[in-house]
């Protein structure tokens, strides 16, 4: 049955494609590091396929996530699957909808159910591609609200977007973009801070509250860092990383 399970989650890549893989690291405000993120992609487009693998401090990896090619990169599909928590998601979008299959974790029932798309919608990490997508305006100081999908409450919540000023991110001239949002996977959450470098607006630093459970069933506030950019692997090494199996005794927090 293993076996089965990581073949369903190894789409298909041609052999010559090479990938791109970065990798953030996300620590708690006591600066220990609660996990790391490894993000996977097929090309340098805002749209193209995504893998995200979520790793224990000591690299295993106990959640993974597929993000699917689309012509909508900041309104798109994902499946998540949390080893640890057993929380586990799949949401897809078709004919103006948004399908979500959700369940909380391990003990919790599957809740299943639809949501029109509204106009500009944000669904998961699409919210990256919109920052990009809305930069001359944010940069105008136009402030953004938007429409975010909570999966867990099967609705879009409003997200306010603003431009706070520019900054030096460990000496990269950068952006910083605050976001306010009504609630974040069925909790109230403090005000998110995102930075982006200004050469190639790519997201150097996000703060806020992580979409992953940790031990005690809570969305942890953690600070995740990219230190470097988006660098090329081969499909050897992607399938090396993507095909071992989740492991689940790794809490995303540290006791």
């Amino acid at each position: 049955m293993r076996t089965l399970w990581l073949l369903f989650w190894l789409p298909p890549i041609a052999a010559a494609t090479p990938l791109l893989r970065n990798e953030g690291i996300a620590t708690t405000a006591q600066g220990a590091v609660s996990y790391r993120e490894v993000h996977w992609q097929r090309s340098g487009d805002e749209g193209t396929q995504r893998w995200v693998q979520y790793l224990c401090p000591d690299g295993r990896p106990f959640a993974r996530k597929q993000v699917p090619a689309s012509a909508q990169p900041a309104a798109r599909g994902y499946q998540l699957q949390d080893q640890r928590s057993g929380q586990a998601a799949q949401v897809s979008i078709a004919d103006g909808r948004v399908w979500i299959d959700w369940k909380e974790d391990a003990a919790a029932p599957r809740r299943n159910g639809s949501v029109a798309l509204p106009a500009d919608a944000v669904v998961d990490a699409g919210f990256d591609a919109a920052v990009r997508q809305h930069w001359q305006a944010l940069m105008r100081g136009e402030p953004l609200s938007l429409p975010f999908l909570v999966p867990s409450r099967q609705r879009f919540y409003p997200v306010k977007v603003l431009h706070q000023g520019a900054v030096r991110w460990q000496g990269i001239a950068a952006q910083s973009i605050a976001v306010r949002l009504d609630a974040w996977y069925g909790s109230m959450a403090p005000r998110l801070s995102l930075i982006y470098a200004d050469s190639d607006r790519r997201l150097l630093q996000f703060q806020g509250t992580s979409n992953l459970r940790d031990s005690r069933g809570n969305y942890p506030v953690v600070t995740v860092r990219f230190n470097a950019p988006a660098s090329p692997r081969s499909l050897e090494q992607w399938q090396q990383a993507w095909s071992q199996p989740l492991v689940a005794s790794c809490s995303v927090t540290r006791e």
